[in-house]
Formats: structure tokens, sequence, C-alpha cells
């Protein structure tokens, strides 16, 4: 009784500690997205943070406030057919039902203030998950805060979780920690029936919040087949319960989808492709629990995937064209680049350096290291935890968009291995923890010096905040005449949260739609003003920003660019509209944006189209 009574009182002192370096942690990761303060907060309002968080800000609050109410298929985007939206109805809906709980309690509530600080709140469930993901590998309580210290300081979980950043990153994160974390608790506590259900039900839900997070399931599956090689494969009762949580919260997210009642088979939508995926993988479960390992079997697995694989062919050769970044333009955006390949660029070390600290410099080691530890391994939850690591980190050199699945690793995994050796050494965890801290911050100065501490451009976007002011007057016509505003494609999110009016373009690039859409606008911008009113009748503003038409000098201030670059930079039709000089009357100025310092053109103009009507005898 006394021991038992001992253990119960270490578990509760262990507990304690581990709340605390929750807390702790959780207050130095909410200092730092409060300092993305500048990028959100201009002019006395709030506004959004990243490109695509303009347009979530946008359809949350037409769900919680406007007019429009929830969409999933929007009319005002790639006019004039419309489309479908890529992201799944989970986020913005519940975004929106928050808001609109928030302005029950205080209907004085600034709408994007309540929005703004949602990201940076939710760093206490991230943060909370990484210690219970430190807390179930073994790491002590002061190690496992100095991984979440190490994860706090990461530049990329500042701008994700940043005041404004409503972007669904942030949530992305969630699902893969939730999922590592129950995971881990499924195949260390094989017996439990809530261990199988939770894990499905976390694996279930998690497209509802990002379609593409499907992908999730695969490490899970990959551990089941290794442990079915090996005989050491949970009961087949406990399988029973993880496919059937899989496939019913799946249904439940489902039913909400319009795509799902459309009776589409895509994975950029919400629908029966997912439905689809969670059968394939209940399927492969189920299997492996019915049959043990032999050649055989292992014969009938592969007929078995082969079969369940190919109706998803063509569905995959796209999703390998998305994360190689061969759709159009996507290879520009700079978040789908790997980061490897910004070695090649003269600044490409401290660039790396300073986004990811020095520890990114260990993932190909780390990576090595876990693969073979996970290919000795015996207990199946170690064996989870290196193909997650294995996998995240390959995530994470792959794309910047990518860091949610790898940042966690770099810093989980190295501060393990730190332990694990020195325990082997007989190092006390007082001297560990003080080592460590050591590292962390030796590692972490890049980022200290070069992005954590900084004054953002509003919106986090130079080209945004220079032309910002436009907008406004852009939304005072397009609320008294709406119509379809034509611009460059990245600036098709900003038009549609600032004001009424249409798009034909904007940065959703996933779908054969909007490659065609893109190419639709650009065809339009090869026109000289004189043609494109005569070839294209369905365009009533003209939204001109000159791109590139700002630089950052050797001392990394902006300032203007030389004409003859800015020129060789942008479409001809907004040069035509820029520097041209005999401009057809029926482009009328509504207001424009001098490029300042004594250079004689404007960065950004819009026109609205006045087209002349014949006459018609009485």
């Amino acid at each position: 009784m006394t021991g038992s009574l001992q253990i119960g009182q270490m578990t509760m002192r262990s507990n304690t500690f581990y709340v605390a370096a929750w807390l702790l942690t959780s207050a130095v990761a909410i200092t730092l997205a409060l300092l993305v303060t500048s990028a959100s907060y201009v002019d006395g309002e709030y506004i959004p943070v990243s490109v695509d968080s303009f347009y979530h800000a946008r359809r949350i609050l037409d769900a919680a406030i406007g007019e429009r109410g929830f969409y999933q298929f929007d009319t005002m985007i790639h006019v004039p057919e419309g489309s479908w939206i890529n992201w799944p109805w989970g986020y913005d809906y519940l975004m929106a039902a928050a808001l609109s709980f928030a302005l029950w309690l205080r209907p004085s509530l600034e709408p994007m203030a309540f929005l703004a600080h949602v990201p940076v709140a939710w760093l206490c469930v991230n943060i909370g998950l990484l210690t219970l993901i430190g807390r179930r590998v073994g790491l002590s309580p002061s190690m496992t805060a100095v991984a979440s210290f190490g994860f706090a300081m990461m530049p990329l979980t500042q701008t994700m979780h940043g005041v404004g950043n409503i972007d669904h990153h942030y949530i992305e994160l969630t699902f893969i920690l939730a999922t590592l974390w129950s995971g881990l608790y499924f195949f260390s506590a094989s017996q439990k029936p809530k261990s199988a259900v939770t894990l499905g039900v976390v694996l279930g839900i998690a497209p509802a919040f990002h379609n593409g997070l499907f992908i999730l399931q695969i490490p899970v599956l990959l551990c089941l087949l290794i442990v079915w090689l090996r005989g050491n494969l949970p009961g087949v009762r406990q399988l029973y319960w993880f496919a059937g949580a899989l496939i019913s919260s799946t249904v439940l997210i489902l039913l909400p989808s319009a795509p799902f009642w459309d009776m589409q088979f895509e994975f950029w939508t919400l629908s029966w492709f997912h439905l689809y995926i969670a059968c394939c993988s209940a399927t492969g479960i189920i299997f492996l629990g019915l049959r043990q390992f032999d050649f055989k079997n292992t014969g009938m697995l592969l007929l078995l995937v082969i079969a369940l694989t190919s109706p998803l062919l063509a569905r995959i050769l796209i999703g390998a064209a998305f994360l190689g970044g061969d759709l159009i333009l996507l290879d520009q955006i700079s978040e789908v680049r790997s980061p490897i390949l910004r070695l090649q660029d003269p600044n490409g070390i401290p660039w790396l350096s300073s986004f990811y600290s020095w520890f990114v410099f260990l993932s190909p080691i780390l990576i090595v290291v876990y693969a073979i530890r996970g290919w000795r391994a015996k207990n199946p939850a170690e064996i989870f935890f290196s193909i997650f690591v294995v996998l995240g980190l390959l995530l994470l050199l792959t794309q910047i968009r990518f860091n949610p699945f790898g940042t966690w690793a770099l810093m989980i995994a190295s501060v393990l291995l730190i332990q694990e050796q020195s325990r082997r050494f007989g190092v006390s965890n007082l001297a560990t923890t003080a080592i460590s801290l050591l590292v962390v911050a030796i590692a972490f100065q890049p980022p200290l010096k070069n992005r954590l501490i900084r004054k953002y451009p509003a919106g986090m976007d130079y080209e945004y905040a220079a032309s910002r002011y436009l907008y406004k007057s852009l939304a005072k016509s397009c609320a008294e005449d709406p119509g379809v505003a034509l611009s460059y494609s990245d600036d098709g999110h900003y038009i549609r949260y600032h004001t009424d009016c249409s798009v034909i373009a904007n940065n959703f690039i996933m779908t054969p739609q909007h490659e065609e859409k893109i190419r639709e606008v650009d065809t339009m911008l090869q026109l000289d003003p004189v043609q494109f009113l005569e070839q294209v009748p369905n365009v009533d503003y003209i939204f001109v920003r000159m791109y590139g038409a700002f630089e950052e000098n050797l001392q990394g201030i902006m300032q203007a660019s030389p004409i003859e670059r800015v020129v060789g930079r942008n479409a001809p039709l907004f040069i035509a509209l820029t520097f041209g000089e005999d401009i057809p009357s029926e482009y009328q100025l509504i207001d424009e944006i001098p490029i300042g310092g004594g250079r004689d053109f404007a960065y950004a103009r819009v026109y609205k189209i006045v087209r002349k009507t014949d006459a018609v005898d009485p």
C-alpha cells in the first residue's frame, strides 16, 4: 500500500511538472506570436495576415454576420462559372460559429479582432499536444519543456499562430500532433478499445479541416504493416474498433459537405474520395487482423492494394504534380518551394537557418537515425514514432508549406536523442537540461537576429501594404456598381476581402479549372488597351499593380525598383495602363498611388471601364 501511495504521489508530482512545462512554453509561444501584431493591426483596425487568410476571413465573416451565409461554392470567384472552394467546411464553419457565439456574448466586439487572436490562443492547444507527446515518448518534464521551447522559437510557429494569421495551417498542425499522440496511445495500449476509437476518430475528422490530411492514415497503416510482418499486431477486436471509428467519423464529416452530395470524387474537395480512402484503410486493417503473415497472405495483400488503389491512379498523378510544384504558377509560390533548393541561393544557408534554426541541418541525420531505430525497434509505439519522425522530416524538406509535419520533429526527435545519450553516460537530468537549453539558445540565434523580432508590413506582404489604400477606392465603386475586377491572380483574395466585386482568378491553384482561369487572365493581360475593350466584354474594373515595383537593398531596406526592371516584370496591358499616354477614354481612373521618391509613375491604379454604347434610333 505504501509503495502504491509513493508511486501515486510521484505521478502526481510528475504531472504537475508537465503542466508547468506546458504553461511556461505556451506563455513564451504566445508572447512571440503577439510580436506579429504589426502585420495585423493597421490604421486602427485588424486585418488578416497572409494571402489565404484574406479569403478565410471573407468566408467566415459572410457566414457569421454577412448576407451570403456559409457557402461551399462561390459564384464570385473564377467568374463567370464560379468555383467549388477547395477548403472543406469544418474550419471556416466552426470559426464562424465561434465568432457568432462571441458576438452574442459581447455585441460590441470587433469581428476581425476576435478572429485575429484565435491562432494565438490556439497555441495552448498545440503546445499542450506537444507536451503530451513528450510525456508519451518518455521525455522528462524539463526536457519536454526544452523541446516545446524550441518549437515555440521557430519563426514558422510564430507566423503560423501570429495575430491575424487565420489560415488553417495551425489547425492542420493540431491534427498532425493529435494523430501522433493518439497513435502512440493506440500502439502502447492496444487492448483498450478507447485507444482504437480515439485514433480512428482523429483520422476520420481530420479531412474536414484540410482535404489533404487523409495522408495521416499512411504512417498508421505503415506501422500496422510492419507490426503484422513481425507477428505483433493488436487483437482483431481492437482493429475492428479502429476501422469502425475511422469510417463512422468520416461519414459524419461528409454529411455537411456539398461536394459529397454533388457526387464528386476528388481529393481537392471533401467528397466520396475521402470515404473511399477510409474504406480502403479499413479494409486493409481488417485484412491484417484476420490473416497472419506468410508468403501467400502477403501476395493476397499486394493484390488487394493494387485493386484498391487502381481507381485512385489519376488522382495520385495530380497529387504528385502538386507535391512537385508542376501545376501552373505553383513553382512561383514561395511556400511550395523546397527548403533544400534554397541552398542554391547565395544567401541560402542564412535564410534556411533563420527560418528553421540550425536544427534543420540535422534533418538528414535524424531521418537516417530514426529509420534505423524504427527498423530495429520491437515496441509498436516506438516503431510508429520513428515512422512519424521520418515522414514528417521528409515532408519538411519537400516544401516550405509542409512545415507543420516536421518542425515539431526537429525538436522532439533531437531532444529525445540528447536525453537518451545523457542517461547512457550517467549525466544528471539537471545537467542534461542545462546543456540542451544552451544548444537551443545557440541554434536559434539566426531566428532571433533576423525573424522573431521585427516589424512586419500590413498583411505580411509588402506589395499588399503598398497598395492597400486603393482597395478602399475599389470597394466604394464596387458597392455602388458591383462587377468583375481584373487583376493579377495574387490580388484576387485581397479584392474579395475588401470589396463586393467578383474576380476571375485568385490564389487557388489546385484544379484544372484554376489553371484555366489563370491562363485566361494571362491572355487578357497580353492585350493592349484597345484590344482589351474589343475582346473582353465582361470586365468592369481593373486593379493595376506593378509587380516587383519595390526591392530590398543590401541593407534590407525596401526601395523603388528601376523603371526598366519594373517594365520587364509586368504584363503588357498593365504597362500600357501605367505608362501609356493615349489611354482610351473608356478607362476611367478611380484612384492611384504614386511610386514616390521622385519616380514619375504610379505603383498601382484602379480603373472603371465605362464602355461606349451605340445610339439607338427612336
